[in-house]
């Protein structure tokens, strides 16, 4: 049976924090406000731009947060953002890469979707994955809404012409959880990316600390 699994980006394929917190910081920067750690950006991270701009603002989310100050500081990160992940600011986690090339090889469907906006996210999977075939590359573009609504899930599920339940979602983060649950779909999580790694054991899902386990999982249950 051909396996469709569908990748969640940021700190399940690839660790980019680094470019993360270095756009974060340049806006902070440009609005003469205190830089943030990386270690606090990482807990922002997951929810698209707009929550994340609110969070370095202060503010719980992007609904928490005062109009003005949300679309100024998202306006310097959408500016700064596409110009500061290359290179050693965005990197593929080790053995990322062959493990994509092995499933491609068995006939595996795959996809990525991220809360990442899309002008960024194509171009930046097209850049660290440039031999992989994915039949589908989707961030945030407004016609879906963001993660974890099961809406860009079951669009990726239908360009495939499978049900739901024959799509397995891999991600690192609550929201990835909840994205294939909401859309009936089958959810397996990583424990290297950015989310507390006891509240996702907690979910009661697999849950795998290495490219390895996650492998051998993936050729032989999704």
């Amino acid at each position: 049976m051909k396996r469709h699994i569908v990748f969640d980006l940021d700190g399940t394929l690839v660790d980019s924090l680094p470019g993360i917190a270095e756009g974060v910081n340049r806006s902070l920067r440009a609005l003469g406000l205190a830089e943030l750690s990386p270690a606090t950006i990482r807990t922002m991270i997951g929810s698209g731009a707009a929550n994340l701009c609110g969070k370095a603002l202060g503010y719980e989310d992007a609904k928490h947060t005062p109009p003005a100050e949300l679309e100024t500081m998202h306006g310097h990160f959408r500016k700064e953002y596409p110009t500061c992940w290359q290179g050693d600011y965005t990197v593929p986690y080790p053995g990322i890469g062959d493990m994509l090339t092995k499933l491609s090889a068995a006939g595996a469907m795959l996809a990525v979707l991220s809360n990442k906006p899309h002008e960024v996210t194509e171009p930046m999977v097209r850049a660290l994955f440039p031999h992989i075939p994915f039949s589908c590359i989707l961030g945030y573009t407004g016609e879906f809404p963001r993660k974890p609504a099961p809406d860009s899930l079951l669009h990726i599920a239908e360009q495939w012409s499978v049900e739901p339940q024959e799509v397995t979602l891999v991600g690192d983060s609550l929201f990835d959880a909840a994205t294939a649950r909401n859309a009936g779909c089958r959810p397996v999580l990583v424990a290297w990316g950015y989310a507390n790694t006891a509240e996702l054991a907690a979910q009661g899902i697999p849950l795998f600390g290495s490219v390895d386990e996650l492998y051998h999982y993936l050729s032989h249950h999704s």
